[in-house]
């Protein structure tokens, strides 16, 4: 088997499921020494990657050509199944909007982060134990799409840049059960605006689902304890 292809930075950030900013913040942080090519532009050992996913406590990586893009699940705020959904629901929305960051904030008891895709475990439980940034509390208490700026805000990561669009996950009429935000390198077209809204629509649409399935579970799990009494 030959020697594995260096990666680009496109491709590196790819294959840890996080954005180019936080990789480039990993290697400031000398977390990763990436090679150089005689343009000066960087490529990264896809051993090396394996052993900082190792020490970043996520998913070890597949040889670079086979590596998918999985970003750690976020913990904490919602189950396993929840945030799974979540990041399937939203990996190809990123893919096709060439976006840094998608994510969803569930609204419970209060306003927390489920999971998302391009979100590397530490992150996810950062954005977990914190609030949620004015934006996406404005999603959700206005119902009506919010703008923000990345940068300006230092989310989703400090390093964030780029354009931000925040729209709340709800039914007309109906309680708003999130938020999805996004994080793009570009300002969004119309188009990607309305693809944004389309996401939304299935979103809402999971999230009810798993509510139900998660209620039948648990009136399930108290019919057989009563049995068993």
């Amino acid at each position: 088997m030959g020697a594995e292809r260096h990666l680009s930075v496109s491709e590196a950030s790819r294959v840890l499921g996080m954005s180019r900013t936080t990789l480039l913040a990993a290697e400031e942080a000398g977390l990763l020494t990436p090679l150089r090519t005689p343009g000066g532009h960087r490529r990264y050992d896809p051993a090396e990657l394996r052993r900082f996913a190792g020490r970043a406590g996520t998913s070890a990586l597949e040889p670079a050509q086979d590596a998918p893009h999985e970003p750690a699940v976020a913990g904490g705020a919602a189950s396993e199944e929840v945030a799974a959904g979540i990041r399937l629901a939203v990996r190809p929305f990123v893919q096709a909007l060439d976006a840094d960051t998608a994510g969803v904030y569930l609204h419970d008891v209060d306003l927390r982060f489920a999971g998302g895709f391009g979100v590397p475990r530490w992150l996810a439980e950062r954005l977990t134990a914190g609030p949620p940034p004015p934006p996406i509390a404005r999603a959700l208490d206005s119902l009506r799409p919010a703008l923000f700026d990345p940068a300006a805000l230092r989310f989703p990561e400090p390093r964030a840049t780029g354009s931000g669009f925040a729209v709340a996950l709800h039914r007309d009429g109906g309680r708003p059960l999130g938020v999805l935000f996004v994080v793009t390198r570009h300002e969004l077209l119309n188009g990607e605006l309305r693809f944004v809204e389309a996401l939304r629509a299935v979103l809402v649409m999971l999230l009810e689902d798993q509510r139900r399935i998660r209620d039948l579970e648990e009136r399930l799990a108290r019919i057989a304890a009563l049995s068993a009494t």
